[in-house]
């Protein structure tokens, strides 16, 4: 009995040590890993706006065509310098006669132009026909200064003003008491070069007490103007020269494009005489006849083409209306001819001149043209 009592005593002894120990922590749970985002989609890449297709420009010449050195190749010059600068397209289309005139303007819109000039009074109802059918293109005109549209720029000028320095030079050079002037068709807008013409010389006989005389145009004799029928014919530009030198002219102003050259060459085999240069400097355009330019009464008609152009381009911009080569805007002005030896106080007086043109002073066109083609 003794003895069960001692083992139930040890028992009890073990059971309580083992109550007494420290139990093992149980492993804590690994924290669930945490779900990544979704990555996020990239966003498509913004497509590239289509780049605006450069404006395109169309020029119809008149009859002397590109390659003239004078009135078209002055316009073209325009539009080639707004191409080299703003990477515009400009393309022209020539003209051979005046039945070409409507068919080449219709040929500049088929050609899904932004831009059609049209180079010459004698294209006037052709392009005023374009510009009326056409209403969303643009156009310019040269020489065409009475149509009013949204879509129409006119550009005219004033070359009496350049012209009326020449007449006064000429007056002031000649050796034989004779100078002349012609045309190629007569018309307004190249009767101003020679009235103005006319003007100077009268102007040079009232300062110096002279009596120069001017063949070819009399404001008083309109419909007696010189015209050769022709801005092409060369042969014709000879003949005219050819008569008048023949009557005494030694300094001639032909107002007919490069058929002045005929002109030149006239004076060439005879040895004698000047001519003036028109719209571009011929002394530059003419080299082989610089010797024999007098000086060049400019028509910068590539200033309006080019501007229309830049404002088109950088601004979107378009003024309608009719803007004016003049001395006041350096539309026109007379570029002297550095071979050419003009006397010192000559020089002077012409020079002179243009201060009291831009003053009013000198009236540069005649009471007949006026009474004809008022001025605002």
């Amino acid at each position: 009995m003794k003895k069960i009592s001692i083992v139930i005593g040890l028992l009890i002894i073990a059971s309580m040590l083992f109550a007494c120990a420290p139990q093992a922590a149980p492993a804590e749970e690994a924290a669930p890993a945490e779900e990544e985002a979704p990555a996020e989609e990239a966003a498509p890449a913004e497509e590239e706006a289509p780049a605006a297709e450069p404006l395109k420009a169309c020029l119809v010449t008149d009859a002397a065509g590109i390659g003239d050195r004078s009135f078209n190749d002055m316009v073209w010059k325009g539009l080639e310098q707004a191409k080299a600068d703003f990477g515009i397209e400009a393309n022209y289309i020539e003209s051979k006669s005046a039945d070409d005139y409507a068919p080449n303007l219709a040929a500049c819109v088929d050609s899904d132009a932004d831009l059609v000039v049209c180079v010459g009074f004698m294209m006037a109802d052709a392009c005023k026909a374009a510009v009326e059918a056409n209403p969303e293109i643009k156009f310019i005109g040269i020489d065409i200064n009475w149509l009013t549209y949204d879509n129409f720029l006119g550009v005219d000028a004033y070359m009496d003003q350049s012209c009326f320095q020449a007449g006064y030079l000429a007056a002031g050079m000649t050796e034989t008491g004779t100078v002349a002037t012609y045309t190629g068709i007569f018309g307004p807008v190249v009767q101003i070069f020679m009235d103005g013409f006319y003007m100077g010389v009268q102007e040079y006989n009232k300062v110096h007490g002279t009596s120069v005389k001017v063949l070819g145009y009399d404001p008083k004799a309109m419909d007696q103007a010189s015209a050769t029928g022709s801005w092409s014919d060369i042969d014709l530009g000879r003949q005219f020269g050819e008569s008048f030198m023949d009557n005494g002219a030694d300094i001639i102003l032909p107002v007919a494009g490069f058929v002045g050259g005929g002109t030149a060459a006239a004076m060439r085999d005879r040895g004698y005489g000047y001519i003036f240069g028109v719209d571009q400097d011929w002394s530059l355009t003419v080299p082989e006849y610089k010797d024999l330019v007098l000086a060049s009464a400019l028509k910068n008609m590539d200033v309006p083409v080019y501007n229309a152009v830049k404002g088109l381009v950088e601004e979107g911009k378009w003024e309608s209306g009719n803007y004016i080569l003049q001395f006041s805007n350096g539309g026109t002005s007379l570029a002297w001819n550095a071979e050419v030896e003009v006397p010192a106080d000559l020089k002077a007086e012409v020079d002179a001149l243009a201060d009291k043109i831009l003053s009013g002073e000198i009236q540069t066109v005649s009471p007949e043209y006026l009474a004809l083609y008022p001025r605002e």
